[in-house]
């Protein structure tokens, strides 16, 4: 009875093991989100190696440009992404978990300024080059806020900690990421305004059925958990 009971679920459990959760993540990393050798190391990486370890699902970030991600979930080439819902490739083909954590652009200030609204942004800004921020902000660059301009985070966060700005806008987790890479204390520059707020989910193509049911009962109990996350990320490698 026993022999049999083991085929009968070795035969249930076996479309969901025979499967590969083929994560995209943009090929320039993201930290600290997923990054490394092929994007091997960081706070997503860290969840669905958990996720492989609870499911026994195998599980791979796939580097892949943005603009290629559609094409690459058309081609078979990866069936997963995290995304928000409205900037998901193929939405009407995806199905999303979640949300799993909250993305926030915060502003960070530099010590003795406490900006309450973007009426009180005076002076220099340290934003992303090409990155579109919110309308409130965007509506102030120009009239009175100067727009100095970094090519990535890491190039933003030195010139903002060397002052030639007042201000920086970033995702809260990155900026504490590398201020702690840089044994900076992150607490007095942040404050409580923020440019943009959205949750992030795990979209899985909605033909895989036993990776989304696979899903959503692991992610129905688990949390993740950021800030005991956070202190033990590995240092890029660049």
């Amino acid at each position: 009875m026993r022999a049999v009971l083991f085929i009968i679920m070795a035969f249930w459990f076996l479309p969901v093991s025979s499967q590969t959760l083929k994560i995209m993540g943009s090929d320039e990393s993201f930290l600290p989100f997923y990054y490394g050798s092929n994007l091997s190391e960081g706070i997503l990486v860290e969840v669905i190696n958990e996720f492989t370890k609870q499911t026994g699902i195998a599980a791979d970030f796939v580097p892949m440009a943005r603009k290629r991600q559609a094409w690459a979930l058309e081609r078979g080439l990866a069936n997963a992404v995290f995304a928000n819902p409205l900037w998901m490739p193929l939405p009407d083909q995806m199905h999303a978990v979640g949300p799993l954590l909250t993305w926030r652009d915060r502003v960070f200030a530099q010590p003795g300024r406490r900006p309450d609204s973007f009426d009180d942004l005076k002076g220099g800004i340290c934003l992303r080059r090409w990155f579109v921020y919110s309308d409130g902000l965007e509506g102030r660059i120009g009239s009175h806020l100067v727009r100095h301009d970094g090519y990535n985070a890491q190039q933003m966060l030195q010139m903002f900690l060397r002052k030639r700005c007042d201000y920086i806008v970033m995702n809260e987790t990155e900026f504490r990421f590398l201020a702690q890479l840089g044994d900076v204390d992150p607490e007095p520059y942040s404050t409580e305004l923020i440019d943009a707020e959205w949750p992030v989910y795990l979209g899985i193509l909605e033909n895989e059925t036993a990776l989304i049911e696979a899903a959503e009962a692991f992610f129905s109990t688990y949390t993740v958990d950021v800030e005991a996350m956070l202190p033990r990320l590995p240092r890029p490698d660049r």
